[in-house]
């Protein structure tokens, strides 16, 4: 397809070509405001969304984080808040709440890694099948953790000791909320 045989005319064709050409020699990177479907998508884990670019725009956008808050208070089944712990900057081996429960627990087989078991309680309201997402929060760093299917009341997932996901999730100062 020619600039000419563009449904926006060879005028546009030829502006987006001259910008793509700009930012190819600046360097130049646009960002792509996060708009508010990808913004659920993400809560929800429901498709591929780009992670990296949302968490950026969030820990840097003050408006797209009181709209995610907000989101998030609206859809979450239940949330643990931040863990008070006595002058310890040991992560935290536990988080539980009335609704469910995170352990961490490290592999047998391999001491590098660490399982991540979530256990549903009744007061989810959560059955067998569903793929819950556990958000992590803190003042400057938002992570999510899409676990596979409920399976008698548990899930899990494996991670590197050293995995961001895991330090945040461990960490007692964020809040976990459970979709």
């Amino acid at each position: 397809m020619s600039a000419n045989d563009s449904p926006a005319g060879p005028e546009e064709a030829v502006f987006v070509a001259l910008q793509a050409k700009r930012g190819l020699e600046t360097g130049e990177v646009l960002d792509r405001p996060v708009m508010f479907g990808e913004l659920v998508h993400y809560l929800q884990g429901t498709a591929v969304v780009d992670e990296g670019r949302i968490q950026e725009q969030l820990n840097t956008n003050l408006d797209l984080r009181r709209q995610f808050n907000q989101l998030l208070s609206q859809v979450r089944v239940a949330s643990a808040p931040q863990q008070a712990q006595a002058a310890s900057d040991e992560p935290l081996n536990q988080r539980e709440t009335r609704a469910f429960s995170v352990r961490f627990t490290r592999s047998r087989a391999n001491t590098e890694q660490m399982y991540v078991l979530l256990t549903l309680h009744r007061e989810s309201g959560l059955d067998d099948g569903h793929e819950p997402v556990l958000l992590v929060s803190k003042a400057d760093k938002i992570g999510r953790l899409c676990f596979p299917a409920i399976k008698d009341h548990t899930s899990q997932l494996l991670f590197l000791a050293g995995d961001d996901k895991l330090s945040l999730v461990r960490d007692p100062d964020a809040e976990l909320s459970l979709l």
